[in-house]
């Protein structure tokens, strides 16, 4: 077994410390202006200890022009807020920028005054570049939906959706249900099977997904959606990811609304699935007594009630269609587990 010689200082753990946490620390005499520098903050600054001085005017060189600081009081600079949780950027002597966060803490004497300051610096170059880089995919997101007039989205590998909040706010359902691929319950069911074949082809042959569908909007409505979209693929081979982009026709498809169900329509529902009331009440979670008052008057119940019930109907393969005389008519088909 190797021998290794224990860490028997302090100042060697500090500096095991400082380079696995990627810190530095460093300390401020109000008093005498003596600044000092761990040896974990020399390397994150980009100087050898023994080659510079530690200095006022040296760190401010470091920093980029639109963060710097005014050093002039520096008792009352102590007590700044700004200087005791800071962000900001450095230019390196090498070129290189680096953004580092720095938390300092005032030591007072026994009458109250700051005499010192303390300090830790973390560099987060990594973080600010990623959150820079989400920013910016945000923003081409937002640009390329104004240009395209549709939805700029992604998917994962699977082509189940990665952000939901467009998706969740056309269709008023919950992220779970939209990643949920063996319902897809906004999906108009004569249109489910064609979608997932769609993906399916687009996902083995690693090209373009293209798509038209309907989609049941909250307001109770089906619009019609177009979506594409393209793979990103790694150099293994692999997909990372799906870019895509989903319009919606400007007229929605003739749907009658959740709650204009009315009687009439959902005894004719029950009807087709040769359900009691009780078992309707059963399956859709509405008590037995509101089936009972609704398919006597359907304005005698809350909306939240017959649109529980619609989804019920509609889970089981029930479509409700207003033709354009403003008739409604009934369609039906199987779920897809029946298929």
């Amino acid at each position: 077994m190797p021998h290794t010689r224990p860490l028997r200082t302090a100042d060697s753990k500090l500096r095991l410390l400082e380079e696995k946490l990627n810190v530095g620390t460093w300390t401020w005499d109000l008093l005498s202006s003596e600044i000092t520098w761990s040896h974990g903050l020399f390397r994150m600054l980009g100087f050898d200890p023994s080659s510079v001085v530690p200095t006022l005017d040296l760190y401010q060189s470091l920093v980029h022009p639109d963060d710097q600081m005014t050093f002039d009081d520096a008792i009352g600079l102590a007590s700044d807020r700004r200087l005791q949780n800071r962000k900001f950027r450095i230019i390196r002597p090498d070129g290189s920028l680096r953004w580092l966060h720095s938390k300092a803490q005032p030591h007072l004497d026994r009458s109250g005054v700051p005499v010192l300051l303390f300090g830790v610096i973390v560099d987060v170059t990594e973080e600010e570049e990623l959150k820079a880089t989400s920013e910016n995919d945000a923003k081409v997101a937002s640009i390329l939906t104004r240009l395209l007039k549709g939805k700029v989205w992604r998917a994962s590998p699977n082509g189940k959706l990665i952000e939901t909040a467009d998706w969740t706010s056309l269709t008023g359902e919950t992220a779970a249900q939209a990643h949920d691929w063996a319902s897809l319950s906004a999906i108009h069911p004569d249109d489910r099977e064609k979608f997932r074949e769609n993906w399916r082809r687009a996902i083995s042959s690693k090209e373009e997904y293209s798509s038209k569908f309907r989609v049941l909007a909250k307001t109770g409505r089906y619009v019609q959606m177009a979506s594409r979209a393209m793979p990103l693929v790694n150099a293994s081979g692999a997909i990372d990811q799906w870019v895509g982009y989903s319009v919606i026709a400007e007229t929605s498809l003739p749907e009658v609304g959740a709650a204009c169900l009315c009687s009439a329509q959902i005894r004719a529902a029950r009807g087709f699935l040769d359900w009691t009331a009780q078992q309707l009440a059963e399956f859709s979670g509405v008590s037995f007594s509101t089936i009972r008052r609704m398919e006597a008057s359907h304005a005698s119940v809350r909306a939240d009630s017959v649109q529980q019930v619609r989804a019920t109907f509609e889970k089981r393969g029930i479509v409700f269609v207003a033709g354009d005389d403003g008739l409604v008519s009934i369609g039906f088909k199987l779920p897809d587990s029946f298929e």
